[in-house]
């Protein structure tokens, strides 16, 4: 069986086709704007500048990260309608329960099933909050570099700092997806 197979089926044993389909669409997505982020650039007066690669770089980008607000949404609302507000976000009704038991199994070097309330559960729900983090300062500042609003650069890096933790997210949420995978065709 190939990785791409194994990871699939792991998906499919444990989402919904709806969530599994978007979950796809989320993570290409990121990784397409990642990817182009590194062929864009923009002057300080509101236009693209630079090469071919550059120029269809940028317009790349900007169009994949417009199209990708609705359907980060749309994921969003999919993933909250099926479990819950609380699986994701437990702490801010102070249920700390499942949080603390999956920290007693990785003290005693045991990886914690994914459980509602636990700290895969907590880890996805800051990688929501990181995405619409990174999208929204995305769109946010399109608009302002588009309508050459002076302070347009510092939001320019805020995003940047943003997509840091969606990078980190993907590398983090992805390793220990891979690694439950592993384990799970070890049983």
């Amino acid at each position: 069986m190939t990785m791409i197979h194994t990871v699939l089926e792991y998906l499919r044993n444990r989402q919904s086709p709806k969530i599994r389909f978007f979950h796809i669409i989320v993570l290409l997505l990121a990784i397409s704007q990642i990817f182009a982020s590194n062929f864009i650039r923009f002057t300080n007066t509101g236009e693209i500048s630079g090469n071919t690669l550059e120029f269809y770089g940028s317009w790349t980008h900007i169009i994949t990260g417009i199209t990708f607000l609705p359907i980060a949404f749309i994921f969003t609302f999919l993933v909250i309608r099926e479990h819950g507000f609380k699986y994701f976000f437990p702490y801010l009704s102070g249920d700390f329960k499942q949080l603390k038991s999956d920290t007693s199994k990785l003290k005693k070097f045991e990886l914690p099933d994914p459980e509602a309330g636990g700290l895969a559960a907590i880890v996805k729900g800051l990688g929501l909050g990181a995405l619409f983090l990174a999208l929204l300062s995305g769109l946010t500042w399109f608009l302002f570099w588009k309508y050459n609003v002076r302070w347009s650069h510092g939001i320019k890096e805020l995003h940047g700092f943003f997509v840091g933790f969606i990078e980190a997210y993907i590398i983090g949420h992805g390793g220990m997806g891979l690694l439950h995978i592993y384990l799970s065709t070890k049983k």
